[in-house]
């Protein structure tokens, strides 16, 4: 784009009608991500209502890109990585911009600062008692119980950042830990709860990772069919630990009366069981 244009579409987006601001904004998102560092560079150059307009068609493209990658990571969603991965494209569907590299590198130092507390040949039990001691009480993360319903709750990085979340949430913080520690722990869909297991050791994140007795494990499982518990031995796959995270923060925004985010719920939803 030239100078010449450049000033064009200023004095378009500065003082055209609707109309014509309405059409000349459709034109330049109809550029997409290619145009977009042409499009974040005048906009430092620009102010009032151009800067606004500016702004606004910025952020349909991020937006645009943003569910594009939202909707592929969920087709192809097979392994933990990228379900790390996705999960900070789902913050940036309402914060354009959001970088996850922070929060992944996070992840990798508290992995390193939890690997200091396991002594090598660590029982299962004792390994479980590390990663709590670390995640549970160094990092203080816990259930929120005051407020179970807020949505931040379902998103990881503002658990990470709050120290505060759902089971599930708080379930995939121990995983992508365990992860980077080589340890296989799991999630376990358990009824009207979630919970982790390594190495046949049910914990739960929620309660900052306290290990579950073996006649607590048998009241829950006896709320289970006999015909289905089985199912509770099996490991939550990332495909049916993402539904049911989009479950729960879909039933967060009904609680709150949010309509446009349920709605995007749904849509991730119907994406993901294609």
């Amino acid at each position: 784009m030239t100078a010449s244009q450049q000033q064009a579409l200023v004095s378009l987006l500065q003082d055209g009608d609707a109309a014509t601001v309405g059409l000349v904004k459709g034109k330049l998102i109809e550029g997409g991500h290619e145009r977009l560092p042409e499009y974040l560079e005048l906009l430092d150059r620009v102010e009032g209502p151009a800067q606004q307009n500016l702004h606004e068609v910025i952020r349909q493209i991020e937006s645009s890109q943003t569910l594009g990658d939202i909707s592929r990571g969920l087709a192809g969603l097979k392994t933990f990585a990228q379900l790390e991965e996705l999960s900070w494209h789902l913050v940036r569907a309402d914060h354009p911009g959001f970088d996850g590299g922070p929060y992944s590198r996070q992840l990798d130092q508290w992995a390193s600062e939890a690997s200091r507390l396991i002594a090598v040949g660590a029982s299962p039990r004792e390994k479980v008692n590390c990663l709590a001691r670390y995640l549970g009480q160094y990092q203080r993360l816990n259930g929120n119980s005051f407020d179970y319903y807020h949505p931040r709750n379902g998103y990881l990085p503002w658990v990470m950042e709050f120290r505060q979340g759902l089971p599930i949430s708080l379930t995939l913080i121990y995983i992508l830990v365990g992860l980077r520690l080589g340890l296989p722990v799991e999630g376990v869909a358990a009824p009207g709860h979630f919970l982790a297991r390594l190495d046949g050791i049910i914990f739960d994140p929620y309660r900052l990772g306290r290990i579950l007795s073996d006649g607590e494990w048998e009241m829950i499982a006896s709320e289970v069919p006999p015909a289905q518990r089985i199912l509770l031995t099996k490991a939550c796959s990332p495909a049916q630990m993402m539904h049911r995270m989009l479950i729960s923060l879909r039933n967060c925004y009904v609680k709150a009366g949010d309509i446009e985010h349920r709605r995007m719920m749904d849509h991730y939803l119907a994406v993901l069981q294609r």
